[in-house]
């Protein structure tokens, strides 16, 4: 079949002439439909369906943990370095002493902490303490730092939000990377005598360090009628 048995009939130079048409016209149409649409309508939406949700949290921590035996006056410098490509709930830093050597009421060992948050991605402010107690049990300081807004790490129920919605929420914005550090000063107290530096001359302080990272896990709550 030759050019001329497709254009012998006027009947077959409409089919011939809406055929090219097309042929023109479908590469034209998705090279200029994106341009004509805006975002939220090529994402389906802005933030997809609204709806309730059970929320909860995958969490997998990330520590560091020393020992330090100090004498009266000295510090100790501790560092943790922190890179996750998950969220980051909170930082963590727990310094555990037990004055189990105290020589009597009025003795008891203490220490002081100061952070240096200065090497961490993020406005995050440096905590103090002084004066905290070794006198057994759940004794010595902690301190932390939220990296996402208002974490927990509790399950809930999030009603009338989409998913886009609850992820915008329980996103770290990429921040708390980087090295946390703390100075830990020990205070030792001795009786003022000869054997007091023998009775209680130092103190063992554990150091803790804690970043809690997580996973969303996230379930639409179905009606059920009885």
């Amino acid at each position: 079949m030759d050019f001329e048995d497709l254009v012998n009939t006027p009947r077959k130079m409409r089919i011939l002439g809406i055929s090219v048409a097309f042929m023109l016209a479908f590469p034209l149409y998705f090279q200029l439909m994106p341009s004509l649409l805006d975002d939220d309508m090529l994402a389906g939406g802005s933030s997809g369906p609204s709806g309730d949700w059970e929320v909860g949290f995958l969490e997998t921590p990330i520590t560091m943990q020393e020992s330090q035996v100090l004498g009266d006056g000295d510090t100790h410098d501790t560092f943790f370095d922190v890179m996750s490509e998950l969220n980051i709930g909170y930082v963590e830093l727990d310094v555990d002493c037990n004055d189990n050597d105290d020589p009597g009421p009025g003795f008891t060992d203490s220490a002081d902490g100061s952070s240096d948050v200065s090497q961490v991605e993020g406005e995050f402010a440096d905590q103090n303490v002084t004066g905290a107690p070794c006198g057994g049990g759940d004794t010595g300081f902690t301190m932390r730092w939220d990296v996402t807004d208002n974490y927990t790490g509790a399950n809930y129920t999030a009603v009338g939000m989409s998913e886009s919605e609850i992820r915008q929420v329980w996103d770290d914005d990429g921040v708390g990377r980087g090295t946390w550090a703390a100075t830990i000063t020990a205070h030792i107290s001795s009786p003022p005598s000869p054997l007091g530096s023998i009775v209680d001359s130092d103190e063992e302080y554990d150091i803790t360090w804690t970043a809690m990272t997580y996973e969303l896990v996230l379930q639409p709550v179905v009606d059920v009628e009885a």
